[in-house]
């Protein structure tokens, strides 16, 4: 029989094994503003697929994006993120252009639609949620709805400085026929709540029309709000209907974790993912031909045309001239 001081040393033994298994467990560090109970069951599937933990640092509904951002530039010379999942495009092509994003080459990452990554392999996009407008069917019908984003002047929006409200405007900025009379028509005071407030404004009755993100229609419709979406679109051509805002995906260059890292992106472009976002909550629209013939009811048919590259480049301007607009009195 084994003494006292035999089954201590085992003990401590087999502990000390533990604690090197912890310490020796891969882990990569992800920076995400997509909501948080989409991140989890994403990261949850990862793990179980992989065996490699996550450390994530998540955001707000009100500072979408923007907060993660500037933070990530804070960090530049000493990495904190081996990753970034952005819910939207426009922070991601601005940190690509800062050279703050790793090219990422795999057989996954190789075969991926030019026109949804950057052409050096720094970021991906995936999964889009569309804009819309949210309203009220109880008090309105669709067919009365004005057919172009730009007659919705007086529709309610989120703050633009965060979030894919600044990225919509900067891309509206494209046409400059129509965006100077759609900035002068814009009546709504910004709500600091995020896409979520301009929803449950119209959910209360406070707001005719919000200019929104399907996820926050969808969960709306869930809970049971009498909502629904509408989709404007942006000019008469091919081409010219519903902006379709992808997340995107990118790993942060000089990461402790490259390697790590990299699984992580070639996860997010998995069949299995876009099947997982797109039966969430936020129900995504997939990309992969294969995943979307699966979810018909979220196709866009005519998505815009878009140059998010030029969209990043007067993005700011754009928001200190909508804001200037907004904060103005009448």
């Amino acid at each position: 029989m084994p003494t006292k001081a035999a089954i201590s040393s085992i003990t401590i033994l087999f502990l000390a094994s533990c604690m090197s298994h912890v310490e020796d467990a891969p882990e990569v560090t992800i920076y995400v503003s997509a909501d948080e109970q989409v991140a989890r069951e994403v990261f949850g599937a990862f793990t179980r697929e992989t065996g490699i933990e996550i450390v994530w640092v998540g955001d707000t509904e009100a500072s979408k994006t923007t907060l993660l951002v500037n933070r990530l530039r804070l960090e530049r010379d000493i990495p904190v993120a081996d990753v970034f999942w952005s819910s939207e495009i426009l922070g991601m092509i601005q940190l690509a252009n800062e050279d703050m994003l790793s090219p990422h080459r795999s057989s996954r990452a190789d075969v991926w639609p030019s026109k949804h990554r950057d052409s050096s392999y720094r970021w991906f996009g995936f999964s889009p949620r569309a804009r819309v407008i949210a309203y009220d069917p109880a008090r309105i019908q669709e067919s009365q709805l004005p057919k172009s984003w730009w007659s919705f002047g007086g529709a309610t929006i989120a703050d633009p400085r965060f979030g894919t409200t600044g990225t919509h405007l900067a891309v509206m900025a494209a046409f400059p026929d129509q965006f100077p009379a759609f900035v002068d028509s814009l009546t709504s005071k910004p709500l600091l709540g995020g896409n979520a407030a301009t929803l449950q404004a119209v959910v209360d009755g406070t707001a005719t029309f919000a200019m929104t993100d399907t996820d926050d229609v969808h969960r709306a419709i869930e809970r049971g709000a009498s909502v629904a979406m509408h989709y404007p679109r942006h000019h008469d051509g091919v081409g010219g209907g519903t902006l379709l805002i992808p997340n995107t995906v990118g790993i942060i260059q000089g990461c402790d974790h490259p390697k790590l890292a990299a699984a992580f992106v070639d996860f997010m472009l998995s069949d299995q993912v876009a099947v997982l976002l797109a039966h969430s909550i936020s129900h995504n629209i997939p990309l992969q031909p294969a995943i979307a013939r699966q979810f018909p009811e979220l196709v866009v048919h005519d998505p815009l045309d878009v140059d998010f590259y030029a969209a990043a480049s007067v993005q700011e301007e754009v928001i200190l001239i909508v804001m200037d607009r907004l904060n103005r009195e009448p």
